[in-house]
């Protein structure tokens, strides 16, 4: 379902939004819309993998470079 979205721009943005939707054969609406997907995408995307590491990294925010370093070679060499 659709809804209605009021944008305010300047009218030298609005002229040249509008041309720029008849040359590509689309409308500000879409472009918008389009737009704003890809943004919200992004941003969801940045937010996951940024969680995901903090959580990864957490177990190891107490510990000491060396006790890090022997954790990972054991990991390493028994895997």
């Amino acid at each position: 379902m659709k809804g209605t979205l009021n944008l305010r721009f300047d009218k030298a943005t609005i002229e040249a939004a509008k041309i720029y939707a008849a040359r590509e054969n689309t409308s500000i609406s879409e472009i918008v819309e389009t737009y704003l997907k890809k943004l919200v995408a992004i941003n969801k995307r940045e937010k996951y993998q940024s969680d995901n590491l903090i959580g990864i990294l957490k177990k190891y925010k107490e510990m000491s470079d060396e006790e890090i370093r022997s954790i990972y070679l054991k990991e390493k060499h028994h895997a």
